[in-house]
């Protein structure tokens, strides 16, 4: 997937149109957004994952992402 911004607009679709102009006009926030980007789709990983560090490797996964939404809502 080559947006990186994919899973922020689909976690919150109702903010489509403020994300969208917040991504073209801050750099910052663009860089949250990646980021989000970068954490669920390590989860995800993680989540399939059969290593003995999965588990962990998942729940700090979710504790980033959840601090990452709330740190964008709030943008």
């Amino acid at each position: 997937m080559n947006d990186k911004r994919y899973h922020i607009r689909k976690r919150f679709p109702d903010k489509r149109k403020t994300i969208g102009l917040l991504i073209a006009e801050d750099s910052e926030f663009r860089t949250m957004c990646e980021d989000y980007d970068d954490c669920v789709q390590a989860c995800g990983y993680w989540g399939l994952s059969k290593e003995p560090e999965a588990e962990n490797r998942v729940n700090e996964y979710r504790t980033i992402i959840k601090a990452l939404e709330m740190e964008i809502v709030e943008v």
